[in-house]
């Protein structure tokens, strides 16, 4: 481990983990994520994979991710063909739906995806017992969309695990396919709640006879596998923690120590990309952990403008939602016209003997509409071309800065995304 003293004081410096670089790195290591995940849930995790076991045993971790991206890739493409070929769909219902289902990387021009890591592990209860369970871990520096997170623990649900017993009676070995024990895990960079104002809230099934008022404290594998326990950490709560007088050698202090290693308060004054921590706070259980992090560096030469790239990823998931949510109001002013014009014709129509009169004057009022419509998609398609313009002046002169500092026409074309050519020519 990598340390400083400056003031009399030890410092440790790592790579910010919120980033998502960071974090898939440091989780890679599976020594490493048990250390995490048995602090976060509090449990003896005895083992630890990436789920599914029996395929993350037989590829590496490079290859499990390419196969991972692929398949995601795949489905991305078959969304986008299907709502283009869907005629039922206007033109301003199909770039709403275009625009919801990919955001490009303004480096690679690949689909950027949302991080979330799922694991399976095996842990040993109290009474020494081991079950496999699947932990579910996702990431989230800014507020984001809950359905999201749902449609993520939904198809966890799904996922099945093959185990072997015994029937009683007959005494003959079955095979069958159980769901896993879920347990969602949220590291959130934003508070969600102002009332326990905790670091970590908890939630767990509590099941509870209507008529007899008993709790079933026991296993229940028919309720157990239809609901999950969920824990939701709020980093911006560390500040209030922080105040309390823990045991180092407690579960919450381990878990405080822990999730200190996410303090976003103490970004480098001269590198915001990098966390300047005190020594002290971190006992020895976590010396691996923050070795993990302080490799990334020699592991990813580019991190730094990784995370740059996460930062402009951010900004475009932003425009998006704000341009979605745009189209959609607009869409929805659209309609209520259209409505309110047709509830006045009727009322018209029915008052007024002058039908063919008024049946010409709907027939107007729609093609307005519609003329009203595509002026409305020019527009809209008009900005859009400017932006891309935009942005292509300013690739071009990030190109330029970067041929002034001495890379190649091949390294600016492969940073910025521009044609060969287009370099060669500056």
């Amino acid at each position: 481990m990598t340390s400083f003293t400056e003031d009399g004081q030890e410092y440790i410096v790592i790579p910010n983990p919120i980033y998502d670089v960071v974090f898939r790195y440091l989780l890679q290591d599976l020594d490493t994520a048990r250390v995490v995940l048995s602090t976060l849930i509090n449990e003896d995790i005895k083992k630890v994979d990436f789920q599914p076991l029996s395929f993350a045993q037989k590829t590496t971790i490079p290859e499990y991710n390419r196969q991972v991206a692929d398949k995601v890739d795949k489905q991305l493409e078959k969304k986008r063909r299907k709502i283009i070929q869907d005629n039922s769909l206007s033109e301003l219902d199909k770039e709403i739906a275009l625009a919801e289902v990919s955001i490009k990387d303004p480096v690679t021009g690949q689909d950027v995806k949302m991080l979330h890591l799922d694991f399976t592990a095996i842990i040993q209860n109290e009474r020494g017992e081991e079950e496999l369970v699947m932990i579910e871990l996702q990431k989230a520096a800014f507020e984001t969309d809950i359905f999201r997170f749902k449609q993520y623990i939904c198809e966890n649900f799904q996922k099945k695990r093959r185990v072997t017993k015994t029937d009683p009676d007959t005494g003959k070995t079955l095979e069958m396919d159980l769901p896993y024990r879920l347990i969602p895990i949220f590291i959130l960079n934003f508070e969600i709640e102002d009332e326990a104002k905790d670091l970590m809230v908890k939630t767990r099934q509590v099941k509870t006879g209507i008529f007899t008022g008993k709790t079933l404290d026991g296993r229940n594998e028919f309720i157990d596998n239809l609901s999950y326990e969920l824990y939701v950490v709020q980093l911006p709560y560390l500040r209030l923690a922080e105040r309390l007088d823990l045991d180092p050698e407690s579960h919450e202090g381990k878990l405080f120590a822990l999730l200190k290693l996410f303090d976003q308060r103490a970004k480098h004054t001269t590198n915001e990309y990098r966390l300047r921590l005190f020594r002290r706070v971190f006992p020895g259980f976590l010396d691996r952990v923050i070795m993990r992090l302080q490799s990334a560096d020699a592991a990813n030469p580019n991190l730094i403008k990784q995370m740059q790239a996460e930062d402009h990823y951010l900004k475009l998931l932003l425009q998006r939602d704000n341009k979605i949510s745009w189209l959609l109001l607009f869409k929805k002013e659209a309609e209520q016209k259209l409505a309110l014009a047709e509830g006045r014709l009727h009322e018209e129509l029915a008052a007024s003997q002058e039908k063919d009169r008024m049946i010409q004057e709907k027939e107007k009022a729609l093609a307005e509409q519609e003329q009203e419509q595509e002026q409305e998609k020019a527009r809209l398609l008009e900005e859009n071309q400017k932006a891309q313009e935009r942005s292509r002046a300013m690739a071009l002169a990030y190109a330029r800065m970067l041929k002034q500092g001495g890379k190649t026409a091949e390294e600016i074309a492969g940073l910025t995304g521009l044609p060969l050519e287009d370099v060669e020519g500056l």
